[in-house]
C-alpha cells in the first residue's frame, strides 16, 4: 500500500457538493483507503481567469493501485459526476488530479507525478500543507512552498469525512 494525494476542484453548480460527492465516490469503492482531507477553500480561477471562482480541497489515501490504474480511477470519478470536456483550465464540474504517489516520480504523456503544476498553485499547496505539513516531494517541502505563496485563500467548509457505516 502506498500513500497517494489528490487535488479536487469545482467551479460549476454546487461546488462544495461536487467535491464532497467526488470524495465519496473516490474513497467509497474500496480501492483507495481514506486517510485525511483538507478544509474546502474558495479560490480564484487559475490559468483562464474569465470564469467563476473555485472551491478546492486535497485528500490523501492509501492504495495498491498502480499509477495508471489510479489515473483511470480519477477519470472514472469525474465521469461519474458528469464532467464534460471543455477547454484547458476552463470551467469544470469536477477535477480530480493525482498530486503524488508515495515518493515515486512518473513522467508519461498522460500522467506526471508529482503533478506538473503542484508547486505553482496555492490552491493545491495550501490545502495539501494543511493535511501533510511534513510532506517533501521532489526535494521540496510542500509547507515551505505553500508559505511562499501570497494568495489569501478563504476556508469555506470544514474537511470532508466518509459517511459512518
Amino acid at each position: 500500500m502506498i500513500e497517494v494525494g489528490f487535488g479536487l476542484g469545482s467551479n460549476v453548480g454546487d461546488k462544495q457538493g461536487n467535491i464532497s460527492r467526488a470524495l465519496g465516490v473516490l474513497f467509497g469503492a474500496g480501492a483507495i483507503g481514506f486517510l485525511a482531507a483538507s478544509s474546502f477553500y474558495r479560490t480564484p480561477p487559475w490559468g483562464y481567469e474569465d470564469q467563476d471562482w473555485f472551491v478546492n480541497a486535497c485528500a490523501v489515501g492509501r492504495t495498491a493501485l498502480l499509477p495508471d490504474a489510479l489515473l483511470a480511477r480519477a477519470k472514472q470519478v469525474e465521469e461519474a459526476l458528469g464532467r464534460e470536456k471543455t477547454f484547458r483550465w476552463g470551467p469544470r464540474l469536477i477535477d480530480v488530479d493525482i498530486l503524488y504517489y508515495g515518493d515515486r516520480e512518473v513522467a508519461e504523456p498522460e500522467l506526471a507525478i508529482p503533478h506538473r503544476e503542484l508547486f505553482n498553485r496555492a490552491f493545491v499547496l495550501k490545502p495539501l500543507a494543511e493535511i501533510r505539513p511534513e510532506l517533501v516531494l521532489s526535494g521540496r517541502s510542500v509547507a515551505a512552498e505553500a508559505d511562499r505563496k501570497d494568495e489569501a485563500l478563504e476556508i469555506v467548509a470544514p474537511p470532508w469525512r466518509p459517511a459512518a457505516g
